[in-house]
């Protein structure tokens, strides 16, 4: 027999959503709360209890209510109805691998874990990892690890530097590079982003 206990305080739950809340007013103004209260019937009632209360400080915002299994299904069904999702750490990490997934590979998920009072560092990172298992062989996406450097620049006040790099991401994206697995080296994906980085 096993067991595992997952705690979730007030605190914690209405931080992240209240980030979600604000991520979603800067956006189109949409918000999806990821939970399974169906089947946990405490921690996740909660977290919906919390999300309606936090939704009155929002009227401006469209919030929606989906179970984990419902929106890996809409996920990959209907992607561009969604636009700011809201989870625990364990459903983020099964719908950040999806939507990587979707997009065409972990080689274009970039991460970042933000403090959103800024009282510690926040740490930005490709959702993939280091890669251990492929390190120094050139077959790498260096995608994501770059687009984790825009958000961070970003997140640092540096907004026209991080757009640059997005720039440069989509031009050598538009031109095929790095699109598909094992079509471009490591070298070539970065060589073609710092070219366009440098026009």
């Amino acid at each position: 027999m096993a067991t595992e206990v997952a705690v979730f305080t007030r605190k914690g739950v209405e931080r992240i959503i209240r980030f979600g809340f604000e991520q979603a007013r800067a956006r189109r103004g949409h918000l999806t709360s990821v939970t399974k209260s169906n089947a946990q019937k405490y921690s996740m009632v909660f977290w919906d209890e919390v999300t309606r209360e936090v939704a009155a400080d929002y009227p401006d915002v469209t919030v929606s209510h989906m179970h984990i299994d419902a929106m890996a299904a809409k996920m990959v069904m209907a992607p561009e109805s969604l636009d700011v999702i809201v989870a625990s750490n364990l459903f983020g990490d099964i719908l950040t691998d999806l939507g990587a997934a979707i997009q065409g590979g972990l080689g274009f998920a970039a991460s970042a874990n933000i403090c959103p009072d800024r009282s510690a560092p926040s740490m930005f990172e490709p959702v993939h990892g280091s890669a251990p298992d492929i390190a120094g062989r050139n077959i790498a996406n260096p995608i994501a690890a770059i687009w984790s450097g825009a958000m961070m620049l970003e997140h640092l006040g540096e907004g026209v530097a991080a757009a640059a790099i997005l720039a440069a991401i989509e031009t050598a994206t538009e031109q095929g590079v790095g699109i598909r697995p094992g079509s471009h080296t490591t070298d070539d994906i970065t060589a073609a982003i710092t070219s366009a980085l440098e026009v």
